[in-house]
């Protein structure tokens, strides 16, 4: 039986991520690929190392219908009111549907680009960690729409963002 890094039982599929679209498209010249852990392990690793790293986010589970990450309120989170800032929402439910969109790549030369967001924010969160749910919506040809649910430590949802991705071929060199 295979675990997830909490050590919930999860599947093949998702201990088995499907990276290697994905691991084609990361600039090896900006980035270290990790290819030795698990599929969620590989992915915290490059999350680390780019702009999503400052959320202090952490991938819990992802495949092409679902992901789970956690964010906790700690200093670099803060807005300057002392809430958690509203790009670092947006940023988590941006990297975990764009994660999840790898699983829809159908090629190497195949790309997800963020179309369109948007986000409400319906309470502040001023302690705890808030756990992120995101789902796909649907998927209409080469364009994919996700909901991301943020919820606080009471499992109150504190916002929710809408996204669109475009999945496009690169143009022939």
């Amino acid at each position: 039986m295979n675990r997830n890094v909490d050590g919930a039982a999860t599947s093949n599929l998702e201990q088995n991520m499907d990276l290697r679209f994905l691991e084609t498209i990361i600039p090896k010249e900006h980035f270290n690929l990790k290819t030795d852990g698990t599929a969620i392990e590989n992915a915290q690793a490059l999350i680390e190392q780019c702009h999503p790293g400052h959320t202090h986010m952490k991938l819990k589970n992802v495949d092409a219908e679902e992901a789970e990450a956690e964010m906790p309120l700690v200093q670099d989170t803060r807005a300057l009111h002392g809430l958690m800032h509203g790009g670092v929402y947006y940023t988590v439910g941006d990297t975990i549907t764009a994660l999840m969109c790898a699983y829809h790549l159908e090629g190497p030369r195949e790309r997800m680009l963020t179309g369109s967001g948007s986000i409400r924010y319906l309470r502040p969160v001023d302690s705890g960690v808030v756990q992120v749910k995101a789902r796909l919506k649907r998927k209409q040809n080469k364009q994919l729409f996700f909901i991301c649910d943020f919820l606080n430590e009471k499992g109150k949802r504190v916002a929710q963002a809408k996204y669109n991705y475009f999945l496009v071929e690169l143009p022939s060199e």
